[in-house]
């Protein structure tokens, strides 16, 4: 994973749209990643984040913030 590199997430009705790119201003990148996950299945959600681990990122380390996230009555705004 470079530093030039972003994920972006976008919400389309009832599916999710995961896609790895480039980061530029004023112009155009072609996507090196895309996965579209259209309904909730866990399947689908462990091959992404096995997809993201072997791209590099740091999937062990965002669990863990994930489930210590989850006992934190001020991220209600999360559930």
């Amino acid at each position: 994973m470079t530093d030039k590199e972003i994920l972006v997430v976008k919400k389309e009705q009832d599916k999710m749209k995961f896609k790895v790119c480039d980061r530029m201003t004023n112009g155009w990148s072609p996507r090196r990643y895309e996965k579209i996950i259209a309904n909730k299945d866990y399947n689908l959600i462990a091959y992404l984040l096995y997809d993201l681990h072997s791209m590099g990122y740091p999937i062990e380390k965002s669990f863990h913030k994930f489930k210590s996230m989850l006992s934190e009555p001020e991220l209600f705004f999360l559930k």
